[in-house]
């Protein structure tokens, strides 16, 4: 009967005049019996190849979603690299968002800085016009000072030498707040020396290299981004834009350059360079974990049942974690946020038969990661042969610094209440990935102790 069912099952049928049971002819059956065992030992090698060929294409979608992610990021950051260059020229290109929330920002902010920028040069203009209008002999220093009150009320720092000496005449009050101190008055173009600044290489700016020599000297629109020395003597990124001052007839009378903080802005483009670095390393992580997985789990399934509901049970947990680490921006992560992440439930009643316990402690994303997914697969062993698979039983988890440094994570998994276990003959795949892979991952190591009234883990990782 055993042999009729599995055939059945299997979907391979014998011929109706064919009998593998008592009934009908002896010598038949027996001659019956090997043949169909045949067939079933064949319908096994199918059924394992098929779960093998599915196992493998899950895989390979996961890692095409994760090549996509990766795919739409070097898009965005083609495009970003193209408004770059088209703002640089001088044109002002609409942004279409990408979706990618960094870089659509980052486009956001360079086009806010475009907007003022032109803002900017429009009101060296009128400078310009106000400049040749006004009477410099009535005022001291040669200064117009209905000018000296427009250029203090602008929101850019403004400098203004003559020419041709490069005598500053005036510098307006935004250049002090960018500068956090006084403006420097230089008698000429030798004495630039004194505004210390550097290029993105590390190389000092030259005293001809200033956009406000370079105006004096002919040059229309000089331009000159670089980190340049406060008055406290902090560093921050200034950009730079001048133009030389001409009278009626055309000749040189002056230069005015107008200075932009952009500190914020060279930051975020760090910031977005960096994150670029760290998705790259968090994609293949991913990428190596789910292989691990995936390799773990198949090895150690008996069909194709286990597999998909093992394999999905642990990519799903992994999906939480790395959602919740995303919020996180891959930085420090609380360590009550990331227990009651990775033992997420949806039955309430699971979930109150969980205590957590413990300090205020944050962790590194690749520890926060691993160790995760090392309460999982507590968590999954205790629903299936441990305290939570009755009706009685419940699991605390309780964790606390454990040197003086604070450098180490001690982590105590109890389970009580549930049926009485004892050291199993074999290790199951849980156990296997627990000690084998998430305990290099997090830098420490679990001991599993199978006491008389449940299960005990005492985990160990880095901060």
């Amino acid at each position: 009967m055993v042999e009729q069912d599995l055939v059945r099952i299997l979907g391979f049928g014998l011929s109706a005049d064919i009998s593998l049971g008592p009934r009908g002819n002896n010598t038949l059956a027996a001659e019956v019996r090997p043949l169909a065992q045949a067939e079933l030992i064949s319908a096994y090698g199918q059924v394992i190849i098929v779960a093998l060929a599915i196992a493998f294409v899950a895989a390979l979608l996961a890692l095409y979603r994760l090549d996509s992610a990766r795919r739409r990021q070097a898009a965005a950051t083609h495009r970003l690299a193209e408004l770059a260059h088209r703002l640089k020229a001088g044109e002002l290109p609409a942004w279409a968002a990408t979706g990618v929330p960094d870089i659509d920002d980052i486009a956001h902010t360079l086009d806010q800085f475009e907007q003022r920028l032109r803002r900017k040069r429009a009101l060296l203009s009128r400078l310009n016009e106000e400049l040749i209008k006004g009477d410099a002999a009535n005022a001291p220093n040669g200064f117009n000072n209905r000018l000296r009150a427009v250029i203090d009320a602008l929101p850019v720092g403004v400098l203004i030498a003559e020419a041709p000496s490069g005598r500053i005449l005036e510098g307006n009050s935004a250049l002090e707040a960018i500068r956090r101190g006084p403006v420097i008055y230089s008698e000429g173009l030798g004495h630039y020396r004194h505004w210390v600044a550097v290029h993105e290489s590390g190389e000092p700016v030259q005293e001809s290299e200033y956009p406000l020599a370079r105006a004096l000297a002919g040059e229309n629109r000089p331009t000159l981004e670089c980190r340049h020395q406060r008055a406290d003597g902090t560093w921050a990124w200034i950009n730079i834009v001048g133009a030389p001052i001409r009278d009626a007839s055309g000749k040189i009378i002056a230069a005015i350059i107008a200075i932009t903080d952009i500190d914020e802005i060279k930051s975020a483009e760090e910031h977005r360079r960096i994150m670029n670095l760290e998705l790259h390393h968090r994609v293949n992580n991913s990428l190596a974990m789910i292989q691990g997985v995936a390799n773990i789990t198949a090895r150690t399934a008996t069909d194709f049942a286990s597999f998909r509901n093992s394999f999905s049970d642990r990519i799903q947990c992994l999906s939480r974690l790395s959602t919740l680490l995303v919020k996180k921006s891959w930085a420090e992560t609380p360590m009550k946020e990331l227990v009651m992440t990775a033992l997420a439930y949806d039955s309430l009643a699971i979930r109150d038969r969980i205590s957590i316990f413990g300090e205020d402690v944050a962790l590194r994303s690749e520890v926060a990661l691993a160790l995760g997914m090392a309460l999982h697969e507590l968590l999954s062993n205790a629903e299936q042969h441990g305290a939570l698979s009755g009706e009685e039983g419940h699991v605390v988890v309780d964790w606390r610094i454990s040197d003086d440094e604070g450098r180490r994570l001690l982590i105590i998994w109890k389970e009580q209440g549930g049926p009485s276990v004892a050291n199993p003959q074999h290790s199951g795949v849980g156990l296997y990935l627990m000690k084998t892979v998430l305990a290099r991952q997090f830098g420490g190591d679990i001991d599993i102790a199978f006491e008389p009234d449940g299960l005990r883990a005492t985990i160990t990782a880095e901060v």
